[in-house]
């Protein structure tokens, strides 16, 4: 076969999507000799991220503008490049490719399908574009897939709620991993380095924030004030995520709590710097209101770290019984499992035994053969 392959969000700054597709991109080097892979990207790689492989070609083509570089710059290469099948991995695809091409798409989620009354809308401009550009694409793009890739069994039953022109046959769920630089280091090496590098002196709370509401952030900080205010807690909180986030409406409200010292708030971290973060903390604290598959829950279980997380979307299925599940819209459970955690040592021994164990089932090297099995049955459809 000729596969090609949206690479694009691995050589940008990458986040959840990106780092799904490095992983995709490396393991089916790993494992995949004979077939031949065209890797398109709208930049240069500069850091030389992507397989170095004999089979495996990287072609930058332009321009980088996202619709004009999806809906019509690579449909025509896919066809110039005479590929077998084309892997889109974005959540989007091209409205219109040769019809000889099987064409794979990735659905991470479709949360850009749902009613704002389901999920707030979003105060990034950038995000607010991304899901108006979604919602009119996706749709009818699927009338032309062979097979549409997700990650998580909630997701495909959400997909098909959504979508209902989209069968469960033409769905495959291929469950992600968590890297494997997330793992479990000396607890005081990493309680060192993070006092040298965040000034943090003393045990803290971990959570992942966003402008995005869906990821709950202002009821993480809210609760944890009232926390402070009602029981006798030494943890800070620590916000990890939030660029410029001294011009964000949370850091407000942490400034007339009068809690400023013990909230912490840093924009984006590298990985090595997640790492030592999910080590060092007490708590990784997750109450997301939507998630397609809820990576971070693996990562800090690889680290070793106690989590809490919600009873709503993927997380369950994820998480399986090794988190405290709570309803992300009550503020009290949250504060209750904070608190059984911070006083359990021996519930918070046991999830950690349970998160580590659990981290271990999920694979890319998985996920790779999977995909590839994926590719394997859409050509064999086509010829």
């Amino acid at each position: 076969m000729k596969i090609g392959i949206d690479a694009r969000f691995a050589v940008h700054k990458r986040r959840g999507i990106g780092n799904y597709v490095l992983k995709l991109v490396d393991n089916l080097a790993g494992i995949d000799n004979s077939n031949e892979y065209v890797l398109y990207i709208d930049k240069e790689d500069v850091d030389k991220v992507l397989p170095q492989k004999s089979n495996f070609k990287i072609k930058k083509i332009s321009p980088s503008n996202y619709l004009v570089w999806e809906q019509i710059i690579l449909p025509l290469y896919a066809k110039k490049d005479r590929l077998d099948v084309l892997h889109c991995t974005g959540n989007t695809a091209p409205l219109f490719l040769d019809k000889r091409i099987a064409l794979v798409i990735s659905l991470h989620d479709v949360m850009y399908l749902k009613d704002y009354s389901q999920l707030p809308k979003s105060l990034s401009r950038y995000q607010r574009m991304g899901r108006l550009y979604r919602k009119a694409i996706v749709p009818k793009a699927v009338n032309r897939l062979s097979m549409a890739l997700t990650v998580s069994g909630f997701s495909k039953k959400d997909i098909m709620r959504h979508i209902p022109q989209l069968d469960g046959d033409r769905i495959e769920v291929v469950y992600e991993a968590a890297n494997e630089s997330y793992s479990q280091i000396d607890k005081v090496s990493a309680l060192r380095k993070i006092r040298n590098k965040f000034g943090i002196e003393c045990n803290y709370i971990l959570t992942l924030g966003a402008l995005d509401p869906r990821k709950n952030t202002e009821l993480v900080i809210k609760k944890f004030i009232e926390l402070k205010n009602e029981s006798d807690i030494n943890e800070k909180l620590f916000v990890v995520g939030l660029p410029n986030w001294k011009q964000t409406g949370f850091y407000n409200i942490v400034r007339e709590s009068g809690f400023e010292e013990d909230i912490i708030f840093t924009g984006f971290v590298s990985e090595d710097e997640l790492v030592l973060l999910y080590n060092g903390a007490s708590v990784f604290l997750y109450p997301s209101l939507y998630e397609g598959f809820g990576m971070p829950l693996l990562e800090a279980m690889a680290c070793g770290t106690p989590v809490i997380t919600s009873n709503v979307s993927s997380m369950p299925e994820i998480a399986g019984d090794a988190a405290l599940l709570i309803n992300p819209d009550n503020g009290e459970e949250l504060k209750a499992a904070v608190l059984k955690l911070l006083n359990d040592k021996n519930l918070r021994n046991d999830l950690i035994t349970r998160g580590l164990k659990r981290a271990r089932q999920f694979s890319w090297a998985k996920m790779a053969e999977d995909t590839l099995a994926v590719y394997d049955t859409v050509y064999n459809c086509t010829v």
